[in-house]
């Protein structure tokens, strides 16, 4: 019977395949780099609490290539900061279209004038700023700036992207006509099925692939056993992988697709996704695997609370009924945007069995249509509408006792491996008119270690607006940031002829604010916070042999402040 299956099968699978469709606009752009382009992250990568907006381009570990105008328009918006896109340019383009220029290096030309001139005059390295329509026009080609690795970035590259200025909704650039190398098909590294009878989704099979336990066909690969699941209404989950060059991989497809019985039922395509829904990657993943086990599953499926609007086939949500007398062919089919694909088709059979279900908790219910408050005399728990992504059985704890470093009792608020898509209100009651501009909420690890997770005192509540479950406490924060100034020799001197560095941290409440002076003149210092330093590169103020005074000033988030005076001097003078 099961040759009969297989022969049948692969009957079904030489039947020709479908290839994902792209409704391209007909708009095209050039490349913002001169080079060809390699990809480290395509658009719609899975990332931590959203989707990838843009596509990351290797410079392979350099800074400082050049980076173009795409196409004619103007500059509408410039954002700089320590922390994100960093050194970030916006492109208005008479077609429709912005293209967005994240973690350069510097500025070129008119635009890096511009930039220095405004941020000398409201004194502030990070800002935010709308430039009107003709304040700095460009053209196609004209070079605009370096690429580089400031704010968030983890590694030199360019993030590019290219957005429906109207609607603001990122677009996949490869639409636009812009080329990147890619030639290798992704690949299913593990499939997943669930039980979705039970009050949430629970795995019931979960399966490691290996082309070595595969039939190899000319349209896929067949999976040589058949897959016995407890259970009989089911779900689909893939951990795949994109292979961008050589082996180098990323959590990202182009689009995958289920078919039971030649059907397609569900199917994902990332064209397009609008900044709103981006959070909806905490209901496309299983987000407890990912925060339990460290890799992440793509949801062949949709949980109620999924509203995002990147699945153009849903059939029943996704969702499927396997028994235990029928062989059911499953296929499944990812492909990345240049429609390298990568195809498995298994045999499954329910078992007939059933997993038990979990022992709730507790015996309340937190629904995610509709505002669910606890409160007690030291606690207050809200979580407003729309924040869960399906019906939750809370587990609470209160008043558990205080670990080292904490000033009140601990409060356990379900776990951190159930995702919020809204930020939700925890306060814990302070009861004591001291310090009340110092204390903020930790979240407590499974270790017992305090992370600050920031919060405010008003009325004898200490609240924090958060997106994450866990256990808190209240803890104080009076300890001053730490300030070192880096590259001065014994006698005061810094020799380094380029810039000046200052190591500023604070391990509570987070650095808020920092001015640097010399000879009471402020100083333009760029602040990269992922490594805790300020730099001042040497312009067109003279700096001369003789001492001088610098004065450098940091205060963290709960008003602790750090001032450094030093009498220092400089190796030369700087033209």
């Amino acid at each position: 019977m099961y040759k009969l299956i297989i022969v049948s099968l692969l009957i079904t699978v030489l039947l020709p395949g479908n290839t994902h469709a792209q409704n391209k606009p007909e708009v095209s752009f050039r490349s913002p780099l001169d080079t060809t382009l390699y990809l480290s992250a395509p658009f719609g990568s899975l990332r931590d609490n959203h989707f990838h907006s843009g596509m990351d381009i290797r410079t392979f570990e350099k800074e400082g290539l050049p980076v173009y105008a795409v196409a004619d328009g103007f500059v509408s918006r410039i954002k700089v900061s320590p922390f994100g896109y960093g050194k970030a340019l916006y492109i208005n383009h008479p077609n429709g279209y912005t293209s967005v220029y994240a973690h350069l290096q510097n500025y070129y030309g008119e635009i890096a004038e511009y930039i220095k001139s405004y941020q000398y005059q409201i004194k502030s390295f990070a800002f935010d700023n709308f430039p009107g329509s003709n304040t700095l026009r460009v053209q196609k080609g004209q070079l605009i700036g370096y690429t580089g690795n400031t704010g968030g970035s983890t590694g030199p590259h360019l993030h590019f992207e290219i957005r429906n200025t109207k609607t603001e909704e990122p677009m996949n650039p490869l639409l636009f006509d812009i080329t990147a190398i890619d030639s290798l098909p992704p690949f299913i590294k593990r499939v997943v099925f669930y039980d979705v009878s039970q009050n949430r989704p629970v795995i019931v099979f979960n399966k490691s692939i290996s082309l070595q336990n595969t039939l190899n066909t000319d349209s896929g690969y067949l999976l040589i056993d058949t897959l016995h699941i407890d259970a009989s209404k089911i779900g689909v989950g893939i951990e795949a992988y994109d292979y961008l060059v050589n082996t180098t991989k990323e959590y990202s497809l182009y689009s995958a697709k289920i078919e039971i019985k030649n059907t397609p039922i569900f199917s994902f395509q990332m064209n397009k996704f609008s900044f709103s829904d981006t959070k909806y990657i905490n209901a496309h993943i299983d987000f407890e695997t990912y925060k339990t086990q460290n890799y992440r599953i793509s949801k062949c499926f949709l949980d109620d609370g999924n509203k995002g609007k990147i699945y153009p086939i849903n059939k029943n949500k996704g969702l499927f009924t396997i028994d235990s007398t029928t062989y059911t062919p499953i296929k499944l089919s990812v492909s990345d945007f240049y429609n390298n694909v990568f195809t498995l088709f298994a045999i499954v059979k329910s078992t007939g069995k059933t997993i038990q279900p979990e022992t709730p908790c507790s015996t309340s219910s937190f629904y995610p249509q509709k505002e669910n408050v606890i409160q007690t005399n030291n606690f207050k728990l809200t979580i407003p509408p729309d924040a869960l992504y399906d019906t939750l059985v809370p587990c609470l704890q209160y008043e558990l006792p205080p670990i080292k470093g904490a000033i009140s009792n601990l409060y356990q608020i379900h776990n951190n491996h159930t995702p919020l898509h809204k930020a939700i209100s925890i306060s814990i009651r302070y009861n004591n008119s001291l310090y009340t501009d110092k204390v903020l909420l930790a979240s407590v690890s499974k270790t017992n270690k305090l992370i600050p997770a920031g919060g405010a005192y008003k009325d004898g509540w200490v609240t924090l607006h958060t997106s994450n479950f866990g256990t808190y406490t209240i803890i104080m924060d009076t300890v001053a940031p730490k300030v070192k100034i880096l590259q001065l020799t014994k006698d005061s001197t810094i020799k380094d002829t380029l810039k000046m560095q200052i190591e500023i941290s604070d391990n509570e409440s987070g650095i808020d604010a920092y001015n640097v002076y010399l000879n009471n003149k402020w100083l333009l210092t760029e602040y990269d916070a992922k490594n805790n330093l300020l730099t001042y590169y040497f312009d067109n103020n003279t700096l001369y042999d003789n001492k001088q005074e610098l004065h450098i000033i940091v205060e963290d988030k709960k008003g602790n402040k750090t001032d450094v005076k030093a009498n220092i001097k400089f190796l030369r003078t700087f033209p």
